[in-house]
């Protein structure tokens, strides 16, 4: 998926929701907490897009194979595998698969490999080549949904060695096995939707994220002094704490940029990702944890 619009972010005037709660009248917190509390239920999931055609479908795959390629010849692709390998990370992937030695990769949120441009080509590409590097530790093939997906795409990706989830879960899964979940330049109610089904000290530690800097998220808030976001990821920002954030590139190394000017593309579909490791203790409290941050929310309200 491609990294979403700053205005995405903002709140929208024409959104008399978004005006109350980020106006001068303040709303209580029952009040905020049902404005956010509508969520997609996960259902059965089909293409809407349901056509097939056999040269469509030769042409998009020529297309990924290209972007493998330019992501395997990129500097930016050779930095992100040896940024696997460092111990650091490393140590921490062994923890993960300490009761059990596989760990299962799910890629939400990709987006369109056909209509979407280079972009969510290239965060595929990323994906196949981090199973690669996991060898023998990647349990079965990735796992892929967007519901913008045709089936046209979901042929291809299959072909790539990818498995397309027949459910939209709506980012709900529960991180029964060791998992690393891979999201793209997602929004933040998805990381929150992840976040509220592993609720439980056991499950976090099961899991990794790949995506969106959750230290960005709670600059955003602090800078942005929303209620209504403070509310809408309150499981993001109350489980920091508990979080190793690792950047996936120096992102505010400008040298960096300068020298690799002819990848910008390539940067440009991964700014601001981070690795997530969830490091808490088996007996951490965390609806203790969510009461306190709900407590810290009133205040501010006041």
């Amino acid at each position: 998926m491609a990294p979403p619009a700053a205005e995405t972010l903002q709140p929208n005037p024409n959104d008399n929701r978004t005006l109350r709660l980020c106006g001068k009248t303040t709303p209580n917190l029952s009040q905020i907490l049902r404005a956010y509390s509508v969520c997609r239920i996960p259902s059965p999931w089909t293409p809407e897009d349901s056509s097939t055609d056999p040269e469509r479908e030769s042409k998009l795959l020529r297309l990924m194979q290209s972007s493998i390629r330019q992501f395997d010849n990129s500097r930016f692709g050779r930095r992100f595998l040896s940024r696997v390998r460092d111990p650091q990370i490393q140590a921490r992937f062994h923890e993960l698969t300490a009761s059990c030695s596989q760990i299962q990769i799910v890629a939400y949120g990709i987006g369109s490999i056909e209509s979407d441009g280079e972009i969510p080509r290239l965060q595929v590409a990323l994906a196949l080549r981090l199973k690669e590097e996991l060898g023998a530790t990647a349990a079965g093939p990735i796992e892929v949904f967007d519901p913008v997906l045709s089936a046209a795409e979901c042929a291809v990706l299959v072909s790539l060695g990818c498995t397309v989830i027949t459910y939209n879960e709506c980012c709900r899964r529960e991180a029964t096995a060791p998992t690393i979940f891979y999201m793209p330049h997602c929004e933040a109610v998805l990381y929150e939707n992840l976040l509220r089904a592993n609720w439980k000290p056991e499950m976090l530690r099961r899991m990794v994220v790949l995506g969106n800097s959750f230290g960005y998220y709670d600059w955003f808030v602090n800078v942005m002094r929303s209620v209504a976001f403070r509310v809408g990821w309150r499981h993001l920002l109350g489980i920091r704490r508990y979080v190793l954030e690792v950047e996936m590139e120096d992102w505010c190394n400008t040298r960096i940029l300068e020298e690799n000017e002819d990848e910008i593309e390539i940067y440009k579909g991964f700014l601001d990702m981070s690795w997530h490791f969830f490091e808490l203790d088996s007996d951490t409290d965390l609806d203790c944890l969510l009461n306190e941050f709900v407590g810290k929310l009133l205040l501010f309200l006041n």
